[in-house]
């Protein structure tokens, strides 16, 4: 279970970063989509491409937004690229759909606490981190926090590639009470 919760800890850290960067960087760099993704995609995409691939899917758009982001020089190139970021929005409902599934029924409250406490560490952790690192940016290249954002999610790939998953229960199976 350890992967999983550091999975979480770690795309929730990353998830402060866009809360916390957003307006300094859009600010200083050039004075609706995530949320309708996150309603709508994470079904039909684990349905279509299982949970693992629809978790990495979502890291791999929001990677290329991000990295667009880091080399915008027009604002419109952030408008532009936000139908891919919003394909980001697919990963955390995907991991959350993986992760109840490695934990048996008497389990998921204590593994649901413990996922919303790494959560929480998250939300301390990753605006002081990446608030911290664009202050240190800002001046030679704001862009860069999203390239920081970037090796975060970097880190977390080969975890999510790593995590060795229970099999879903067929629906027959849990009608008929057998596993």
């Amino acid at each position: 279970m350890l992967p999983i919760i550091v999975i979480f800890f770690i795309f929730s850290a990353i998830g402060e970063a866009y809360g916390t960067c957003w307006a300094l960087w859009g600010s200083d760099r050039f004075g609706v989509c995530q949320t309708l993704a996150q309603a709508f995609l994470p079904g039909p995409a684990v349905k279509l491409l299982g949970e693992r691939a629809a978790v990495l899917t979502g890291v791999a758009g929001a990677c290329v937004a991000l990295i667009v982001m880091a080399f915008a020089t027009q604002s419109w190139m952030i408008f532009a690229i936000m139908p891919v970021f919003a394909l980001g929005g697919i990963g955390v409902p995907a991991l959350q759909s993986l992760a109840t599934r490695q934990v048996d029924e008497s389990q998921q409250g204590q593994f649901q606490g413990v996922l919303a406490s790494a959560v929480s560490l998250a939300s301390i952790a990753g605006p002081l981190a990446f608030s911290s690192f664009y202050f240190v940016v800002r001046e030679q290249w704001p862009g860069a926090i999203w390239l920081s954002v970037v090796v975060v999610y970097a880190i977390s790939a080969p975890m999510v590639l790593g995590l060795h998953l229970k099999t879903p229960v067929a629906a027959s199976a849990i009608e008929s009470g057998g596993s």
